[in-house]
């Protein structure tokens, strides 16, 4: 839940592109489904499905508008460091400790950043390099995350789908017979 405070602090736009994102994503689902099943009516269940998976992927959604805000930081993030580390020798390598120190002023810079990244060891780079380098892991893991997010959404769209059409009810059964008893009489008679 703290996750989710964070991005609502810092990021407010995030929960309602998420929730929006989400709508869109379950609608459209729905409305392929019903195109592709025609014949079928959705149950109780399915609309019941379609709140739990509206759960999951608003929380999906928004954890990756999250991450998008995150990595658009990425520039700032790398200007920041190249201005804290201006002082410092470009001869001097950094020790593990060095790097940890810039990730905790980043992280005090940016508090979001501490939800995705806990630790950083960036021995043997330089006050030159370590703006660039930092920024760059930072993007290739908010990358690596959103990826994740997506995948986890793809999931739950999927999963959420195969339930919904299972849980459907066939109309087209109930109408074929009921016309085939009809034909029926209508040839008895």
């Amino acid at each position: 839940m703290g996750m989710l405070f964070d991005i609502f602090i810092y990021s407010f736009g995030n929960i309602p592109l998420g929730i929006f994102i989400t709508i869109v994503g379950v609608g459209l689902m729905f409305f392929i489904i019903k195109s592709w099943f025609a014949n079928r009516t959705f149950s109780l269940i399915s609309l019941f499905i379609g709140m739990i998976l509206f759960f999951f992927l608003s929380f999906q959604s928004i954890l990756l508008c999250g991450a998008v805000t995150i990595r658009s930081y990425c520039p700032e993030v790398e200007t920041a460091i190249n201005t804290w580390e201006k002082n410092t020798p470009s001869n001097v390598e950094l020790t593990p400790e060095d790097s940890q120190k810039i990730l905790e002023q980043i992280q005090g810079e940016w508090p979001i950043v501490s939800r995705y990244i806990s630790g950083a060891d960036f021995r043997g780079y330089n006050s030159r390099n370590i703006g660039h380098a930092m920024a760059s892991e930072l993007r290739s893991h908010m990358n690596w995350y959103i990826l994740r997010r997506t995948g986890w959404c793809l999931f739950f769209v999927i999963l959420g789908a195969a339930i919904v059409i299972r849980s459907m009810e066939n109309n087209g059964a109930r109408n074929s017979h009921s016309r085939s008893r009809t034909t029926r009489r209508i040839y008895e008679d």
